[in-house]
């Protein structure tokens, strides 16, 4: 089954990857712990070609990759940063128009279902805004 989602989905891939692409900031970082990091104001872009990520923040800029799967319920997202050991970091995804949710796993908790930080869980909440 997950092969067909991946292999047979691939309009709603590329919707969801036009969605995407642009400048998104940070308006909302929630870790485990309950901080309220200071992350927000950073920004996420995602490149035309659906596939990079560049992360800035106040004095460093970070670049990745990131997959797609608009078929997972909820849908999923895979962001692999490309200096932290091309360590992947499996997360969720919801996008309206200006709005963006990714809760993404730190640790080896797995890919998170819910958008939510948990007690005991090593997920974090980012909500992000198109920037203008």
């Amino acid at each position: 089954i997950t092969f067909a989602a991946q292999g047979g989905d691939e309009a709603a891939v590329k919707k969801d990857k036009a969605a995407l692409q642009g400048l998104w900031k940070i308006v909302s970082f929630e870790t485990p712990d309950g901080k309220k990091d200071d992350l927000v104001g950073a920004t996420l872009d995602f490149d035309k070609d659906g596939k990079g990520l560049t992360f800035t923040n106040t004095n460093e800029t970070k670049k990745g990759s990131f997959k797609l799967n608009p078929a997972g319920k909820p849908k999923e997202i895979d962001i692999t940063p490309s200096d932290d050991n091309n360590k992947t970091r499996e997360g969720i995804y919801a996008i309206d128009k200006t709005t963006l949710k990714i809760c993404l796993s730190t640790g080896n908790d797995g890919r998170p279902t819910e958008f939510a930080v948990k007690d005991g869980k090593k997920h974090v909440l980012i909500t992000l805004e198109r920037a203008k």
